[in-house]
């Protein structure tokens, strides 16, 4: 049986060793009036709500439905411990901070005379707060502005070291944490956020184009500091890095053309194995580049040269796995090609039906 509203202010006036005459000094009304709320002869005015459930320790709601919601008061005892522990957490945090920053202030400038690698250690503990701290503090943008912090933390790290080591090699790392920044985060931007609407139908085309720009922009910043340096006596991205990342590009738009083909899933799958088949497998001994090292490696890699009487070599030992793979990936493809034209041509038939 439910109680009732005059049973569960009695039983609450009680707990909170009450009489009726106290509570009704409290909430300024008489004690007739209690006595008639307590035998559900009248009830309290809305007004007087707030102060009676106040008094008795109870929220609003459980007064009005005169029983005592313990599913919202865990929710509030979790709410609150989780609020203690996050407050633990950032405080634990911004004391680590300053007892490591406070010695190396002091040892700095004690040894060297001078503010020298402490600012490495500054810009490391900064990259460690937009870990720890910063996503707490971020309250809108969070999917925007945490990874941007973060790569700027990085960067200002990398080029604290840069400056302390005295090099010039800045622009490799940062640019290579961006590539992977823009590779990871662009399609997840595109298919979250509304400006992106009219290529979201093309998240995959765009990302990876997207990412081929990026990549391409690397590798010429990394060529032209290898040259630079003595560390490269050619320029390889023209022989070596356009022809392998356009392939994998033109590669990549293909495998990825084939969702728009109107046709059943094993049949893709058929396509989508055949192709990768040939790109791996087939295409690479055809190819051709001015890369005398390069080209020889390529050559040797090649399936057609698989020799299953010879397992000692090698160059025989890779090109024999390569050919069990291409040969696995042809069965599969051809698998999936009778499972499709089967349900394709079954369809078609019920369809005439």
């Amino acid at each position: 049986m439910e109680n009732s509203f005059g049973g569960f202010l009695k039983q609450k006036r009680q707990e909170n060793n009450l009489t009726q005459k106290e509570l009704s000094k409290l909430l300024f009304v008489s004690e007739s009036a209690v006595s008639k709320w307590e035998k559900d002869v009248a009830h309290p005015d809305i007004s007087l709500l707030p102060k009676l459930s106040q008094i008795l320790g109870v929220s609003e709601h459980e007064l009005i439905t005169a029983s005592i919601d313990n599913k919202s008061r865990e929710e509030k005892v979790q709410a609150k411990k989780w609020r203690v522990f996050s407050m633990s957490w950032s405080l634990f945090f911004y004391i680590a901070y300053g007892v490591a920053l406070i010695p190396c202030f002091i040892c700095n400038l004690a040894i060297d005379k001078t503010l020298s690698w402490f600012w490495i250690v500054v810009s490391a503990l900064l990259l460690g707060f937009t870990f720890t701290s910063l996503p707490k503090l971020i309250k809108k943008h969070k999917l925007i502005l945490i990874p941007l912090s973060m790569y700027l933390a990085l960067c200002l790290l990398l080029g604290v070291c840069c400056i302390y080591t005295k090099g010039d090699w800045f622009w490799i790392p940062s640019l290579s944490v961006l590539v992977g920044l823009i590779i990871v985060f662009v399609p997840i931007y595109i298919a979250r956020y509304d400006v992106f609407s009219k290529i979201k139908k093309f998240n995959d085309f765009v990302s990876v184009g997207i990412d081929f720009a990026v990549l391409n922009i690397l590798l010429i910043v990394i060529n032209v500091y290898t040259v630079t340096k003595g560390y490269a006596d050619k320029w390889w991205y023209l022989d070596i890095a356009i022809p392998v990342v356009w392939g994998v590009y033109l590669a990549l738009n293909i495998l990825l053309s084939v969702r728009f083909l109107k046709i059943n899933r094993f049949l893709k799958t058929s396509i989508i194995l055949f192709l990768i088949d040939i790109f791996t497998y087939s295409l690479p001994p055809f190819i051709k580049v001015k890369d005398t090292a390069l080209q020889k490696e390529i050559d040797s890699a090649n399936v057609f040269k698989a020799d299953f009487s010879n397992w000692q070599a090698e160059v025989t030992l890779e090109n024999n796995i390569h050919l069990i793979i291409c040969l696995t990936l042809l069965v599969l493809a051809a698998m999936f090609l009778v499972v499709g034209l089967i349900r394709y041509y079954t369809r078609k038939k019920d369809n005439k039906d």
